[in-house]
C-alpha cells in the first residue's frame, strides 16, 4: 500500500473512532447506539472511499489495459 492510502485510512478511520470512544466512555449520557451508528457510518464512507480510489486506478490504465 502506498503512504497516502495508508494516511487517508488512518485518518478515516482512526480520529472518529477515538472520538466517539471519548464520548460515549464519558459521562455525557451518550447511548451506544450513536457509537454504533457513527461506526457504522465511517466504514461505508471508507469503503466508498476505496471504490473511488479502485475506479480512479482503472481510469488510469492505459486503453489497451482495460
Amino acid at each position: 500500500m502506498s503512504r497516502s492510502v495508508l494516511a487517508v485510512l488512518a485518518i478515516a478511520l482512526g480520529l472518529p473512532f477515538l472520538i466517539l470512544l471519548a464520548l460515549v466512555s464519558s459521562a455525557s449520557g451518550v447511548s451506544t447506539s450513536v457509537f454504533t451508528h457513527a461506526l457504522g457510518l465511517v466504514i461505508m464512507s471508507v469503503f466508498l472511499m476505496l471504490v473511488v480510489f479502485e475506479i480512479k486506478r482503472i481510469a488510469d490504465l492505459p486503453p489497451d489495459a482495460h
